[in-house]
């Protein structure tokens, strides 16, 4: 399995001065060990302090190694040892290795809940503050959205509409924003439903309370439908 995932190790050092004859014999030595190991020079760095660096990578670099098997084996190889002792060493006024993985591949798309909750914080964020590109960005372009009242009363398809919409909510609606509590949240497979209540001035004059039930469908890392219910939560006289 390691020989499937390279290994990266990170290089950053500085020499000793007058130390170049030193890590010239370093480099003359670990060329040949470097091919047999199938280690490559991934990338180099700038500001080389020694003229010989470039031979092989320079004094700040990264080595690409074929697995983290190859790498142990390298490390403990004794010509490995026998160079870093003898010349390695004794070049180096200060060095710092490091090394990684490259990270796995992602093999499964996060839950619709997951997906959904992070919406849903966006939604939330866009209502209180009238700033709505992370939830907007969260729309498939097919997106489409329903809603009980008003202009936008009925079915809404397009992202755009969608974009022109919440933001007639917060410039025209509530320009001073509006206030969600979640209360609850259910869901079975790509729907995904938030209950909540919420608060501000209606217009930006006129106090304003509400029960809502919003239903977001989830599709892969994204929401491709909402749907919005409420009744006033207003104190009757």
């Amino acid at each position: 399995m390691n020989e499937l995932k390279p290994v990266l190790f990170v290089i950053q050092g500085r020499l000793k001065p007058g130390s170049e004859s030193v890590y010239a014999q370093y480099l003359a030595g670990i060329q040949p060990l470097m091919a047999e190991f199938g280690v490559e020079v991934f990338a180099v760095g700038e500001g080389c302090e020694s003229r010989f660096a470039t031979a092989v990578w320079p004094v700040n670099g990264m080595l690409r190694f074929p697995s983290l098997e190859r790498a142990e084996a390298f490390l403990a190889d004794p010509r490995y040892l026998e160079c870093k002792t003898s010349y390695r060493d004794v070049a180096y006024e200060v060095l710092n290795l490091s090394f990684f993985t490259p990270r796995p591949p992602k093999t499964s798309l996060p839950q619709p809940r997951e997906v959904a909750q992070q919406a849903f914080d966006h939604f939330k964020q866009g209502l209180a503050t009238g700033t709505w590109n992370s939830f907007f960005a969260m729309l498939t372009d097919d997106f489409t959205f329903w809603f009980p009242i008003g202009k936008y009363q009925g079915l809404n398809i397009g992202k755009e509409r969608a974009i022109e919409f919440f933001t007639y909510v917060s410039q025209t609606v509530y320009p001073k924003g509006l206030f969600a509590q979640l209360d609850r949240v259910t869901g079975s497979g790509s729907t995904v439903i938030f209950e909540f209540r919420d608060e501000g001035l209606l217009f930006g004059t006129e106090p304003y309370q509400n029960r809502v039930a919003v239903a977001f469908e989830v599709r892969g890392e994204q929401i491709c439908a909402y749907r919005e219910y409420f009744g006033s939560d207003g104190k009757s006289n």
